[in-house]
């Protein structure tokens, strides 16, 4: 009887100690209005060493913020498929996801919002709404690509920021909430994000007879 009284207490302090570490481990991206220190989300001393280089998203991180993506995505209606990118610096792919059922043109996107986000230091958006004429967008298509890198004037893409220093970009493809998605994400992982662009309300069409303003 004394044995089974002890088996018992001890299957009860392994249970809660598992639920403690799960707990534990949920809360280690749900920052909330805390932003998080750029210690954390960024690579070791002792790789930086190695790699020379300091200001590059870990892939702890990197991961997090993937699986964040994907939570978001699948509690919206209709659960439609995305992917999403995680990238270095440098333009490096440091975590990825394919949800099921993303055509390969989804995937093409995606990568290339993010080397947008990249290259721009800023969100595809904005640069979409920077350049919003067909002659500034032919001129800049070509642009970074020797690189590896881009410009595609479409939202679903953003700069990973933390502390003023920038550690990354991440990019999502296929979706119709693709911004959405990967601001939901840096939320949740990384803190307090600034504000989208909003989008600009569409020009007015011109008066009858009067030329087009360009």
């Amino acid at each position: 009887m004394r044995k089974q009284s002890g088996l018992f207490r001890a299957a009860v302090i392994l249970a809660t100690a598992t639920a403690t570490f799960a707990l534990g481990n949920a809360r280690t991206w749900a920052q909330g209005a805390t932003p998080a220190p750029f210690s954390k989300v960024t690579v070791s001393d002792d790789v930086a060493k190695r790699t020379l280089m300091k200001a590059v998203i870990n892939a702890d991180t990197a991961r997090a913020i993937v699986n964040a993506c994907v939570d978001w995505q699948k509690a919206q209606p209709g659960n439609q498929s995305i992917v999403i990118f995680v990238l270095s610096p440098t333009g490096d792919i440091i975590d990825s996801h394919m949800m099921d059922g993303v055509l390969p043109i989804g995937a093409e996107t995606g990568l290339m919002k993010a080397k947008t986000a990249l290259y721009a230091r800023a969100s595809s958006a904005s640069v979409a709404q920077r350049f919003n004429t067909v002659d500034g967008r032919l001129i800049r298509l070509d642009l970074g690509r020797q690189e590896g890198l881009s410009y595609y004037f479409v939202p679903g893409g953003l700069p990973i920021i933390v502390e003023n220093q920038l550690i990354g970009a991440v990019g999502v493809g296929g979706g119709n909430a693709d911004e959405q998605c990967a601001y939901q994400a840096l939320v949740k992982v990384l803190g307090p994000q600034p504000p989208l662009v909003q989008a600009a309300p569409p020009a007015a069409a011109p008066a009858s007879g009067q030329p087009q303003q360009r």
